[in-house]
């Protein structure tokens, strides 16, 4: 009896010593290892190397070194995390109140009932929950309808075989050609299935209570009772790992035989185990229900190419969320201010993470190999780069991953504004030319135009100087003068001389003056009145009236301007008439000179009839009046009959010039 106590003594050690020997290595990562929760439900590695653990403390990723914890305060849905799976470069996270979708930089949230197991097609993602399958949409989920003995019970497995869909509930185990509408629904066994294997061709099934069953010709076999209360079915290299929910770990060969048990009582702290996960450097990952999480490393592990994957993108301090970096092949375009760009970049390695290096290359640029996980790119040139991100682990590189973007030039570096800015210049210096040659052009014009104003006023002047003194009437006067000293009245010859000699001194005088005073004007006019008085055979008076807001000697007036209309009234309108009289009315307004030459005479219309030589007065007047109308553009001149009751009663001469005075 002794002797058989022995040999079995004997077994159990090399048995213990056996399984220690072939996973080598061991490390039991807990609390004090920064892991925080004890209870890992799933575990999945992303496209970087990181292990992403569902937990009761939300989801939890690991880089060999260091554990970030992503809860709702992140906006995950639920803390109660029970199933995660890597689809692309995203993560799909299954928890007691739904599903949460993880990008690079956010999470996408959807309210179910609570999500059991994932299942990935290239056409569809569906969650099997505790309340049938539910297919995700691009922003809802929507329910799948098969039978309402799947659709009203648990789904804790979805499996497909590349024909079959393969759907374990807690009643039964079920076959359908196709999720979506099936043509094929058939139930191939009763029970609470829990989890579902794919083995190349094979269906291997586990159960709560009956242990392993292999599918053969749509029935479902026994291959093994132990253990119950089976949670999961993992194949690692040519093994079957069953994981119970109270005895530990069974490993099968490909034969479904058995090899040996990894438990509490050998290996592990703990027989509740959830899942087990084999990562890409083959470590082996127990996920325990109050355990934390075990590594197991063994020694055949021969290391593998490194893989690298942006972590984020900051232009100017500021992260770019609206776009996914990883997954990005345009070329970020960017204003010229934004030419301060930030990359982060990780690659996970479990075995070595403080041994990852890192380079970049800008363009046709490398840097240095460093630890160094990210850079800062300041104060770019504007133009294409090319940015691409390597790692090193023990001399093995990863293959570059590469991001493109391009600063766009400032405005004034474009060719478009400066071939605009230089069509605007030409224009502008042929504008200013152009004007400066019309502004020479006007210059030169008004100053020919003022020249020949001027020459026309000094030709007017001129034809009214030689107009003023009509020979005619010097004649007569020089005859009158010959006769009063015929006839001895040297009173009146004396005066009738100073008069004609005053005419003359004047008029010659002012001649050679653009503009003179008012009165002296006034003075010659009564000169030349009082001698045609003396001259004309008809008996005539006259009246000048002033009315100045000036003394008269401060107002000017181009000289001998009134003469005309007043010989023009002596000869031709009071001529015939018994008693003429001429009115003269001078006054200001505003800042106009206003005159009006009145008299009782014929009229002009009738004194035009009776003109037999006109030539002198027409002129005269016609010189007179282009005279009135050259001063300023603001003159005005008019020529009237005076008419009552339908009869002529005489003519008015008035005219409007601009008021000018000597200070």
């Amino acid at each position: 009896m002794k002797f058989y106590k022995l040999i079995l003594f004997i077994l159990f050690f090399l048995i213990v010593t056996k399984t220690v020997a072939q996973l080598n290595s061991l490390k039991n990562y807990t609390l004090n290892d920064g892991l925080p929760s004890l209870k890992i439900n799933d575990i999945t590695q992303d496209n970087t190397g990181h292990l992403w653990f569902a937990t009761d403390k939300g989801i939890i990723r690991f880089d060999g070194n260091d554990f970030t914890n992503y809860t709702t305060k992140n906006n995950l849905i639920s803390n109660k995390t029970q199933i995660i799976s890597k689809k692309n470069n995203t993560l799909l996270i299954g928890t007691n109140k739904g599903l949460s979708i993880k990008t690079y930089n956010k999470f996408i949230n959807f309210e179910s009932k609570k999500i059991n197991c994932i299942l990935k097609t290239p056409e569809h993602t569906f969650l099997g929950t505790n309340k049938g399958i539910l297919r995700v949409r691009e922003d809802f989920l929507s329910p799948i309808r098969t039978n309402f003995q799947i659709d009203l019970n648990s789904i804790n497995d979805l499996e497909f075989d590349g024909t079959f869909f393969w759907i374990a509930t807690n009643k039964g185990l079920w076959k359908l050609d196709r999720l979506i509408n099936p043509t094929i629904l058939k139930r191939i066994d009763l029970g609470n299935y829990t989890s579902i294997l794919i083995d190349n061709k094979n269906v291997i099934t586990s159960t709560y209570k009956n242990g392993l069953k292999i599918v053969k010709n749509d029935k479902a076999e026994s291959l093994s009772n132990s253990p119950k209360k089976i949670n999961d079915i993992v194949k690692i290299d040519n093994e079957l790992w069953i994981v119970s929910k109270d005895e530990g770990i069974e490993i099968l060969d490909q034969s479904y035989s058995f090899i040996k048990r990894i438990n509490k009582y050998n290996t592990l702290k703990t027989n509740q185990i959830n899942t087990v996960f084999q990562d890409i450097q083959k470590n082996i990952w127990i996920a325990t229900n109050n355990h934390g999480i075990y590594k197991f490393t063994r020694n055949n592990n021969s290391p593998i190419k490194p893989k690298i994957a942006f972590q984020n993108i900051e232009v100017v301090y500021q992260p770019i969320d609206s776009i996914d970096i990883n997954n990005y092949t345009n070329t970020l375009q960017l204003k010229p201010n934004q030419n301060h760009i930030s990359f982060s970049y990780k690659t996970a390695n479990i075995n070595a993470p403080k041994k990852v290096k890192y380079r970049y290359k800008l363009n046709d640029q490398f840097s240095p190999w460093t630890f160094n996980s990210s850079i800062n790119l300041a104060n770019l040139n504007s133009g294409d780069y090319n940015f691409s991100i390597q790692s090193k682990v023990n001399g093995l590189e990863s293959d570059p991953v590469k991001f493109h973007f391009y600063i766009d030039k400032p405005l004034y570096q474009k060719s478009w504004f400066q071939q605009l800015s230089g069509a605007i210049i030409i224009l502008v210096l042929t504008s200013i030319i152009v004007n400066y040659i019309r502004k020479i052009k006007r210059k030169n014009k008004a100053k020919v135009e003022e020249l020949e104003l001027k020459n026309h006023l000094l030709s007017l002047e001129q034809k009214a100087l030689q107009l003023q003194m009509n020979p005619h009437f010097i004649f007569n006067v020089l005859n009158g003068i010959k006769a009063l000293g015929n006839s001895g009245k040297s009173t009146e010859l004396n005066v009738t001389i100073s008069k004609f000699a005053t005419l003359l001194r004047g008029v010659l005088h002012n001649s050679r003056q653009e503009e003179v005073n008012i009165k002296e004007e006034i003075a010659i006019l009564k000169n030349y009145i009082e001698l045609e008085q003396q001259m004309s055979t008809n008996p005539f008076e006259y009246v000048i009236n002033t009315n100045f807001e000036f003394d008269s000697e401060e107002i000017l007036i181009p000289p001998m301007l009134i003469q005309p209309f007043i010989e023009n009234s002596i000869k031709h309108g009071i001529k015939s008439i018994a008693s003429g009289l001429i009115t003269i009315n001078f006054s200001t307004q505003k800042d106009f000179l206003l005159c009006a030459i009145i008299d009782n005479g014929i009229g002009i219309n009738q004194s035009k009839k009776n003109k037999k030589n006109t030539n002198h007065n027409s002129i005269a007047i016609k010189v007179t009046e282009e005279r009135i109308k050259a001063l300023s553009k603001k003159s005005k001149f008019s020529i009237e009959e005076i008419v009552e009751n339908n009869l002529v009663r005489g003519t008015k001469v008035f005219f409007k010039i601009p008021l000018k005075t000597d200070f």
